[in-house]
C-alpha cells in the first residue's frame, strides 16, 4: 500500500506487521484529539512556500486505508554548507524514529521545477539505542533518489491557483486555500491526489492531502520556533 507520507517528504518507512505499543499509541491518539481554532486568511495566496528559516516546523498526522495513524514532525533546525538541515521525526502505533538530512538547492529547484537541482549531503539516523549514525559518501549515493522523490513536495512548484475554499484541520481553520490535483505513478500503479496549501505554513504549505487509495494527510500543529530533537 502506498503511503501518503511520501508526498509530504516522509522519510521514514512505518511498518505495519509490529504489534501495538500502548505508549506510543497514546501519544498518536493526543495530537490528532487537538483541535485549533484559529482562522488564517486567504489574503495571499499560495504559489511556493515560504522563505525557508530555521526553526519552521510542520507537525503531519497520516491516516492509511486500514485507519491506522502515524504523526510526522518535519523541522528546518539548522543551516550548513548553503543548505538547510532537516529533522524528521516519526511516530506510529508501534515504533518511533528520527533523522536530519542536510539539504542543498531546495531554493532553486523551487523555481526550475526539476528535483535534479536538489542535493544531500548527508543523513543522519538516530537507532533505537539512541545511536547516530551518518550516511553520507558512495553509501548514500545509491539512496539518494528514493530520499529526493519523498522531498519533492517540500521543494514542489506551482503554477495555478485554484481557490481551494476553508479547509478546516486540528492545526485550525485556513481560508483560501490552492487545491492542486496530481496523478503519479510508482511501480506501473498511478494514484491520483488533492491537496490544500496556504501561504500561512511553512516549509510546504500543505494543510490537508487526499488520494485516491483512502489515505488522508492533515496539518495538526506548525509554527516557526523548533529546537533539534537530535542532538
Amino acid at each position: 500500500m502506498k503511503k501518503i507520507s511520501l508526498l509530504f517528504g516522509l522519510m521514514f518507512i512505518i511498518y505495519c506487521g509490529a504489534s501495538v505499543n500502548p505508549q506510543l499509541k497514546a501519544k498518536v491518539d493526543r495530537q490528532f484529539a487537538q483541535s485549533g481554532q484559529t482562522t488564517y486568511s486567504g489574503t495571499q495566496k499560495f504559489m511556493k512556500p515560504k522563505p525557508y528559516a530555521v526553526g519552521q516546523y510542520v507537525v503531519m498526522g497520516q491516516t492509511d486505508s486500514d485507519g491506522k495513524k502515524s504523526i510526522t514532525r518535519m523541522a528546518i533546525v539548522g543551516k550548513q554548507q548553503g543548505g538547510w538541515i532537516f529533522e524528521n521525526y516519526t511516530v506510529s502505533e508501534n515504533q518511533e524514529g528520527i533523522m536530519q538530512m542536510l539539504i542543498v538547492g531546495l531554493e532553486k529547484v523551487a523555481t526550475t521545477g526539476n528535483i535534479d537541482d536538489l542535493d544531500i549531503i548527508w543523513v543522519k539516523i538516530k537507532d533505537e539505542n539512541g545511536q547516530v549514525q551518518t550516511i553520507e559518501g558512495p553509501m548514500l549515493s545509491m539512496m539518494k533518489g528514493l530520499y529526493k522523490k519523498g522531498l519533492a513536495s517540500v521543494s514542489m512548484k506551482i503554477n495555478i491557483y485554484k481557490d481551494g475554499g476553508v479547509i478546516q484541520v486540528p492545526a485550525g481553520i485556513f481560508k483560501g486555500t490552492n487545491v492542486v490535483e496530481t496523478e503519479t505513478t510508482i511501480i506501473g500503479k498511478k494514484t491520483k491526489t488533492t491537496g490544500w496549501y496556504h501561504y500561512s505554513v511553512p516549509i510546504n504549505g500543505i494543510v490537508k492531502v487526499v488520494d485516491n487509495d483512502g489515505n488522508t494527510l492533515v496539518l495538526l500543529q506548525f509554527g516557526f520556533d523548533a529546537k533539534p530533537m537530535m542532538k
